[in-house]
């Protein structure tokens, strides 16, 4: 991990930063959160630049998605908090109240939505912790004002469960162009690991769908203004494709 950071943005990083960034850094070595499906990297070039992939939980819209954030953190730091940016998007899906599809994270604790503000006693992990949270069963309550009464409820829960396959699991494993993120590369082989043990939950959740939705139906919410095409016979003949074709490049 280097410091050149401060060359870059012509602005010096403190002691306390580079100490506290190194301590955040460790805490994370030494006691991963890989049993939430969290994945962290720093960089080894940007000290003031990390990584994280987060596998969506199971029993919620996102079980198995792969959700990338990166971190940009201030010379301040821990003073001020972290700024995300969210960057697994495609279609114009808006995945979670609290992630903009322009790649904006907000979450109290980053001081960037209503609740619990940053203190310095936060780290890195007590953020990727929070992020995991939000993303939960029902996400749209999440957003202020929104009950399960909501008209746009059901069907918003319906387009993430689908486009959380159709994005967040088949177009990054496949690295589709304009999708998959490249400078989250280094995580690609986590990605690869669930995607195979995750196979046969998804199939038997796709096979489930196809007899509640056995023809393609147009799906839309006011909230966020989103408009999808459910086609679950069609995503399941796609997902056995990429299935297939996973599988037989792993064993060569």
């Amino acid at each position: 991990m280097s410091s050149s950071s401060s060359d870059k943005n012509m602005i010096p990083i403190s002691k306390e930063t580079i100490s506290r960034l190194l301590h955040d850094v460790k805490n994370i070595m030494r006691s991963p959160l890989t049993d939430n499906g969290i994945y962290y990297v720093h960089d080894d070039v940007d000290m003031l630049k990390g990584y994280a992939l987060i596998m969506g939980p199971s029993d919620t819209p996102y079980f198995g998605g792969a959700f990338f954030f990166e971190f940009n953190y201030p010379t301040d730091y821990p003073h001020s908090p972290p700024s995300l940016k969210y960057c697994t998007n495609g279609d114009g899906i808006r995945f979670n109240p609290n992630l903009y599809t322009g790649g904006k994270v907000c979450v109290s604790i980053l001081n960037t939505w209503r609740g619990e503000q940053w203190t310095s006693c936060q780290t890195i992990s007590t953020v990727l912790l929070t992020l995991c949270t939000i993303l939960c069963k029902d996400p749209l309550l999440n957003e202020p004002g929104i009950t399960s009464t909501h008209r746009d409820f059901n069907n918003y829960n319906k387009i993430i469960e689908y486009k959380n396959i159709d994005v967040a699991i088949l177009k990054i494993i496949t690295r589709h162009k304009g999708i998959y993120p490249m400078q989250f590369d280094m995580f690609y082989s986590i990605i690869h690991e669930h995607f195979i043990k995750n196979s046969d939950t998804i199939i038997k959740y796709l096979e489930k769908k196809i007899v509640e939705n056995p023809k393609p139906v147009h799906i839309t919410t006011d909230l966020y203004t989103m408009h999808v095409v459910v086609d679950y016979a069609n995503l399941y003949k796609i997902y056995n494709a990429t299935l297939k074709n996973v599988l037989s490049i792993a064993t060569i």
